[in-house]
């Protein structure tokens, strides 16, 4: 038998198997028990948070020989179908290949049909924002006043992208992100179940890489198993994800708040020389920095940040070291190298310019570098800090106030004499009229 992913072995039967969203199992299964279950869903939220697993449950929910119930057994024959993804009144449509106006016209036109096996005909919809205009709009009816035996569930990670109208029809649920403590109990269940044993380090650099998702963190939990030898070491995560380790991801902000431009210039030549993708460098070292200013300004960090209890010390002591203003700056910087990396062919020249102008703002033109050459020159000088307020104008004296005489300077008349060959000719002009 062909070996079955983790994700998809270990994928919740039941609303308690799903893990991070409490909120949301426990407002279906209130809905079923009172029986106030509506026609529409929307599930929306980050990839991997178990969107699509909750819409097969509530279909089960629903279909159940013992429902509906909250809890289904997972045994009967439409439970099985269900979760095997056969069942003939339980329909997923993946809106990415299925986007247009003519499956939209043959949903409406199936979903008339009364149920086969089960009480209810439900309709999972994945991906639903990649419906088109045309399409989105001929499901407003369906949606509206669709037929008693029908549940239709919209499953989305970019809610914001459905057209109003198909929001306002349907009961929405937000599926959060899942925190990191959940993520490393579940993992290490699963390593537990399956035979094989894994550091508690290696547990914290996968969940950290997994931004939320259980499915991306089993995954991940998948390929170490079939890549380590023995126990699973941090080591192992670090080859096999080729991202970098938290210790590394220090000494950058360290080099950057000292203003070491070769310890961060020999920083990039290893991580590069280890295999690491420089983009993914660069979102590490941005994820550190944005660690660091929540370490920075809030008491609170440890409720702030999702992180381990070692790296929030590390993250506190540097934080303490670090101005707040290179802060702000280097995230500043570094969003912007992220965004400019993400289509170059060049990250790494990309990420050692970022580097170099953070370390020596006189070489950085913009406007934040400006700000840090006058605060150092104010530290080196002593002065008071530059403000931003007007001078003002001398002020002009009043009517009382006597007025400053104005210096002159003595005019001396100068008076040329005659050129000789002027006043010989008036004299020959005099004589002429005497005659």
């Amino acid at each position: 038998m062909s070996h079955v992913s983790f994700y998809r072995k270990w994928r919740p039967k039941t609303f308690d198997e799903v893990i991070g969203q409490e909120r949301v199992t426990r407002t279906l299964q209130n809905a079923i028990r009172a029986n106030r279950v509506v026609h529409a869903y929307l599930f929306a939220g980050h990839r991997g948070t178990g969107k699509t697993t909750t819409a097969r449950i509530l279909a089960k929910a629903l279909n159940c020989a013992q429902g509906p119930t909250p809890t289904p057994d997972n045994t009967c024959p439409n439970c099985e179908a269900i979760t095997a993804g056969y069942s003939v009144d339980v329909i997923e449509i993946d809106a990415a290949s299925n986007r247009g106006i003519e499956e939209i016209r043959e949903l409406r036109d199936r979903i008339r049909l009364a149920p086969t096996e089960g009480r209810y005909k439900v309709y999972i919809i994945d991906e639903a924002h990649m419906l088109t205009t045309e399409a989105a709009n001929a499901l407003l009816k369906t949606l509206e006043e669709p037929p008693e035996h029908a549940v239709l569930i919209l499953v989305t990670t970019e809610p914001h992208r459905l057209p109003p109208t198909i929001l306002s029809r349907c009961q929405r649920f937000d599926f959060r992100r899942v925190s990191q403590k959940e993520l490393i109990a579940r993992l290490r269940r699963i390593a537990t179940t399956e035979g094989f044993s894994i550091d508690d380090r290696a547990l914290a650099i996968i969940t950290a890489s997994a931004d939320g998702s259980v499915r991306d963190a089993e995954s991940v939990l998948d390929q170490l198993a079939a890549f380590a030898e023995g126990p699973i070491t941090a080591q192992d995560v670090l080859t096999v994800l080729g991202i970098l380790e938290e210790e590394t991801a220090l000494r950058f902000a360290d080099a950057i708040i000292a203003r070491g431009v070769i310890d961060c210039l020999s920083l990039v030549n290893q991580v590069v020389s280890e295999g690491k993708d420089v983009r993914q460098v660069i979102r590490t070292i941005l994820d550190h920095f944005r660690d660091l200013l929540v370490a920075k300004t809030g008491d609170r960090s440890e409720e702030l940040l999702d992180t381990t209890e070692a790296r929030l010390k590390a993250l506190q002591a540097q934080a303490a070291r670090a101005p707040l203003e290179d802060i702000l700056r280097a995230l500043n910087m570094l969003v912007a190298t992220e965004a400019e990396a993400r289509w170059s062919p060049q990250p790494r020249l990309l990420l050692e310019i970022a580097l170099i102008r953070l370390c020596r703002p006189e070489m950085d033109p913009t406007l934040e570098g400006l700000r840090a050459r006058l605060q150092a020159l104010e530290q080196r000088l002593g002065s008071e800090p530059v403000t931003d307020q007007p001078q003002l104008s001398p002020r002009t004296p009043t009517r009382d106030e006597p007025k400053a005489e104005a210096a002159t300077t003595p005019m001396v008349a100068v008076v040329e004499d005659d050129p000789p060959s002027l006043s010989i000719a008036i004299d020959e002009v005099r004589r002429s009229w005497a005659r």
